[in-house]
């Protein structure tokens, strides 16, 4: 308790100190919680392969602002997403994924179908198009990286960047070719090329002028035998009615290549390769090549001429800056061919 004074200005000088002394009592509580809250925090060990646990989800925020070692979450675990999380997870990574709201993954169409994940993997149910689901999501600031797989589009990614993935350290949006501007048949297109005027082009480059890498990714194929084989795919491709152009130049990469690239560059160091893009081509070939090895029965309506449509996707930025040296595309016709293709 302040002593009087019945000089003035002696009781003004207590009267201040009065006030500092409460300030200071005010503030004691709130640092001895959060104080508390670090204390109390469980560590986690990467060497180790030790984690975490904060309400039953594995992570450890205040690990992660000392060295970055926080979640992954893969926004989206359709096809490629839940194959690149069960990577990173099989490697010791903390992950957790977003699912569309009620969607039933496993009565999705096996070119869609996504692969069963850990049972200590979490899932957000999470909708870009509705911010009531953005709640679901962990803090944004606890995360090391957020991987985006699916199309964005301008007017719900604009939102959804300024309120959330601005404060993920490390944001990999995936893109498609489909977004470069073709002049010419057969051009050769790289990360300078001009971009469509799409609403998914100009989302993902306000992401890109953010900080985000954007990941531009051809046509994906997988296993030969699997719903994704490159002669499954032309099955699809001729089923859904297409012109076949034995002509047009076709990129297709596998998915574990798109799997090993993402890793590559969420293991970059925090300032690398922010706020650009990077194709990820695999290889490319004629549509006639890949009619020849599925044995694709030619039909009077196969036309066989220059697709203006058709472009040359270069991966040498990726490849010189970002994957190991020696690192090599899996070629799509090694697999032998059980069976024609046919309409």
């Amino acid at each position: 308790m302040m002593r009087e004074s019945k000089c003035p200005f002696m009781r003004l000088t207590f009267f201040l100190l009065s006030l500092l002394v409460r300030a200071s009592d005010a503030l004691t509580p709130a640092l001895s919680f959060r104080r508390a809250v670090a204390t109390a925090t469980p560590q986690r060990s990467r060497s180790l392969g030790v984690s975490a646990c904060h309400n039953g989800h594995r992570f450890d925020a205040d690990k992660h602002a000392a060295d970055g070692n926080g979640e992954i979450m893969i926004v989206g675990a359709g096809w490629v997403g839940s194959r690149l999380a069960t990577h990173l997870h099989d490697r010791g990574e903390l992950v957790r994924v977003t699912n569309r709201p009620g969607i039933d993954q496993r009565h999705k169409e096996p070119y869609f179908e996504p692969v069963p994940l850990a049972d200590d993997v979490p899932r957000h149910e999470f909708d870009i198009t509705d911010p009531t689901t953005w709640d679901s999501l962990p803090a944004p600031e606890t995360l090391q990286a957020a991987v985006v797989t699916f199309a964005t589009k301008t007017g719900t990614c604009e939102l959804f960047w300024e309120q959330y993935l601005q404060y993920v350290p490390r944001v990999v949006c995936y893109s498609s070719t489909a977004v470069y501007q073709v002049g010419v048949p057969g051009q050769q297109v790289d990360e300078h090329t001009p971009l469509r005027d799409s609403p998914r082009a100009l989302a993902e480059t306000y992401m890109q002028e953010r900080g985000a890498t954007v990941l531009t990714i051809a046509g994906i194929f997988g296993e030969a035998q699997g719903a994704r084989g490159v002669c499954n795919c032309l099955t699809s491709y001729v089923q859904s009615g297409a012109v076949l152009n034995g002509g047009k130049i076709v990129n297709m990469v596998h998915v574990d290549d798109i799997i090993a690239a993402t890793a590559a560059v969420l293991a970059l160091p925090a300032d690398a390769e922010r706020g650009v893009r990077m194709n990820i081509g695999g290889h490319d070939f004629k549509l006639r090549e890949l009619m020849a090895h599925c044995r694709h029965v030619a039909t009077p309506e196969v036309m066989d001429s220059d697709d203006p449509n058709s472009k040359l996707v270069s991966s040498n930025y990726l490849l010189n800056r970002v994957l190991p040296p020696g690192f090599a595309f899996k070629e799509p016709f090694l697999a032998p061919v059980p069976y024609a293709v046919t309409k």
